[in-house]
């Protein structure tokens, strides 16, 4: 007895007989049958359709593999495609296709980035981003300085935020706090203790002096005591 499959597709391969009064009606059957699977086959192509649009980056597995291939495929054919606009004479956005001018430095339809070209002997400039001669001083699109000037450095007060240019300054002018160095972290400020006066007395000739920094006798050389001690 053949399997259910084989006998159908005998059926349709007209492998078995078939009786005249039954024509009519399994034609129609398997009529039926091969749009359902070309239905099946068309719905496995939107699940698979749809599982890529919402996973392009998937790498794992056997999906992951099949994601791949997609992928690599699309970037040949994106290739294959601007290749042709390239020989053709025109210049199209990458991102969306839309047409664009050689020296465009975004579409005018998606907003993406141009790639742009420079050629040998050519250089960017800094500010308007087109490629002009190596070497000049302006550009001779948007007219400024190839080179960007250094800013020169500054001081500021942590504390009232005065700056200045001359970097001699130690304190601020406004709030007498400790500049630092624009962009730096605050010094920390170092209390100097103030020496006060002592009256210093020699236990040996009785020479006095009100100082706190000599330590020995003008007259006779010997060590100086503070008054009280010599009291």
């Amino acid at each position: 007895m053949p399997h259910l499959d084989e006998l159908i597709i005998g059926v349709i391969e007209k492998r078995f007989p078939v009786q005249a009064q039954h024509t009519d009606e399994i034609n129609r059957l398997t009529k039926s049958i091969d749009d359902e699977e070309k239905s099946i086959q068309e719905n496995y192509l939107e699940i698979g359709r749809l599982y890529y649009e919402q996973n392009p980056d998937a790498s794992e597995g056997e999906i992951g593999e099949a994601v791949g291939k997609i992928n690599e495929s699309n970037k040949k054919i994106k290739a294959s495609k601007m290749k042709i606009g390239t020989l053709m004479g025109y210049t199209f956005c990458e991102t969306c296709g839309a047409q664009v001018e050689e020296d465009d430095l975004y579409c005018n339809n998606c907003g993406a980035k141009m790639p742009v070209k420079v050629l040998p002997g050519m250089e960017l400039c800094p500010h308007c981003h087109k490629a002009v001669k190596a070497g000049i001083r302006f550009c001779t699109n948007c007219g400024k300085p190839m080179q960007e000037e250094e800013k020169p450095k500054v001081k500021e007060c942590p504390s009232c935020g005065f700056t200045t240019e001359n970097l001699d300054m130690i304190f601020c002018e406004k709030c007498n706090r400790r500049l630092v160095m624009e962009g730096g972290d605050p010094e920390e400020e170092t209390v100097v203790e103030e020496k006060l006066p002592v009256h210093k007395v020699c236990p040996a000739c009785g020479f006095k002096i009100f100082d706190a920094d000599t330590m020995f006798c003008e007259k006779c050389n010997r060590r100086l005591v503070e008054d009280e001690a010599a009291e």
